[in-house]
């Protein structure tokens, strides 16, 4: 069982959003697991190249998602992307240096940005994109 597991609350109504959204949740959970069995020093920097995939993935996605229904509030949200990407290459900086209160600081970055991004900013998007076709 997972300690950071995705649930209803958190889907956006739009399935392949929620499937990529599930994906933030299993690499919270990789580093929470690294961490509880202390190998985090071992595996930050991969857990991190996981994030950058990630989103670069569904970052993409969203954007090209809100040019094509023309969402309010993209700049806004593209501007949230944006300092997620800054702060990950931060803390790939602080575990290349070997800090490892980098592996806490991003598990704690990850849950506040699960509990604001998603279920807050992300939320805001849904009624947008199903009012233009997108399920």
């Amino acid at each position: 069982m997972s300690i950071f597991a995705w649930e209803e609350k958190h889907s956006v109504g739009i399935p392949s959003i929620d499937d990529q959204h599930k994906e933030i949740f299993r690499i919270l959970d990789h580093l929470f697991q690294a961490l509880q069995s202390g190998k985090a020093s071992e595996t930050i920097l991969l857990i991190i190249a996981e994030l950058e995939d990630y989103v670069l993935r569904h970052f993409q996605k969203e954007e090209y998602l809100f040019r094509q229904f023309n969402y309010v509030d993209s700049v806004e949200h593209s501007k949230e992307h944006k300092q997620f990407i800054d702060k990950i290459t931060d803390l790939k900086t602080d575990a290349k240096a070997g800090r490892l209160s980098s592996s806490f600081e991003l598990l704690h970055f990850l849950k506040v940005w699960i509990n604001h991004h998603i279920l807050v900013v992300d939320m805001k998007y849904s009624e947008c994109f199903q009012n233009n076709g997108l399920r």
